[in-house]
């Protein structure tokens, strides 16, 4: 294997790996706090739920998610927001009878 082969496949296997919720706070320069509150209302990085208390990041999603956050000036809007998730459904707001 030659050394770019090698350089190129330690890369993808870094960008793979995963990151707990301190490690990715820290590479993105958040608070962890800041990342369980994407998860909880979105708007976040995409995560993996291995279980209900197990939450990683892959790097090559965190990076993904800073280039979408990229702009040219303070009133670039940036590209119209595509979700793999749908939104979540927020409930309509009930309205009071009239009383009879």
């Amino acid at each position: 294997m030659s050394e770019l082969e090698h350089s190129t496949l330690q890369n993808t296997n870094d960008n793979e790996r995963l990151l707990n919720e301190h490690e990715a706070a820290a590479h993105l320069g958040y608070t962890v706090r800041a990342l369980q509150n994407w998860r909880l209302r979105g708007g976040g990085p995409l995560f993996v739920k291995i279980s209900d208390r197990s939450i990683r990041y892959r790097k090559c999603d965190l990076t993904k998610w800073i280039e979408a956050k990229l702009r040219s000036s303070t009133s670039d809007p940036g590209p119209m927001p595509t979700s793999p998730h749908p939104p979540a459904h927020i409930p309509a707001r009930r309205t009071a009878r009239a009383s009879r």
